[in-house]
């Protein structure tokens, strides 16, 4: 579903980020992003160069986002990680909120503005905290289906909708996990001391009923 900007929007972004290009015509943003932020008194000013794909799909409302430069993929480098260890898709694409949350951040509905604010700079500061710090600056769901799990461990979400995320094998591993597992994630610790709420996660699958 493509994302209608008015022209109230259009100027906003002209206004704010006055690097930033919006193609209607494509059905784009792109360009670079900069920004000042503060978390507990933590101050980043730092620029990204992005593209913002004015579409959303397979039920998410947040467009994609794409880094267009290789200042993500030196922080990869930087610390030997991968890039899912910063919550990037596979198609480089960033993952910015997990889905079952969209709504609760964007509860009065979608809009690019609030996705500016809410969403897409607050990706792109902890993603320059983690290239000054080695970590993340808040806690946050693991990549992926893994961060289904945790979300499962909080009463976010039920068994069954869980579930559907992963193939029969994959389940049948992961209730086969026990306290000495090594984590989901590929670090080579134990899950309970990497990823405590997976942790907490697979053993609640474990005692469900559905077992």
């Amino acid at each position: 579903m493509d994302i209608i900007l008015s022209q109230e929007d259009i100027e906003w972004i002209k206004t704010q980020y006055p690097k930033l290009s919006v193609d209607i015509f494509n059905k784009d943003i792109s360009g670079d992003i900069s920004f000042i932020r503060n978390y507990n008194g933590y101050e980043i000013s730092d620029s990204y160069s992005i593209r913002i794909l004015l579409e959303s799909k397979d039920g998410s409302i947040l467009p994609k986002v794409i880094a267009t430069s290789d200042k993500i993929r030196d922080i990869v480098k930087k610390y030997n990680i991968e890039l899912d260890d910063l919550h990037i898709n596979r198609d480089g694409s960033f993952c910015l909120v997990i889905q079952e949350k969209e709504e609760e951040l964007f509860e009065n509905g979608f809009s690019i503005q609030e996705f500016f604010r809410k969403s897409l700079e607050p990706f792109l500061f902890q993603m320059s905290y983690y290239d000054r710090e080695g970590k993340f600056p808040w806690g946050e769901y693991a990549h992926g289906k893994l961060g289904y799990i945790e979300l499962y461990a909080e009463n976010g979400i039920l068994l069954d909708k869980l579930l559907k995320f992963f193939e029969k094998k994959e389940i049948v591993s992961l209730v086969l996990k026990n306290r000495q597992s090594y984590c989901l994630c590929g670090s080579g610790k134990k899950m309970r001391k990497c990823h405590p709420m997976i942790y907490k996660g697979v053993m609640k699958m474990k005692d469900s009923q559905w077992i």
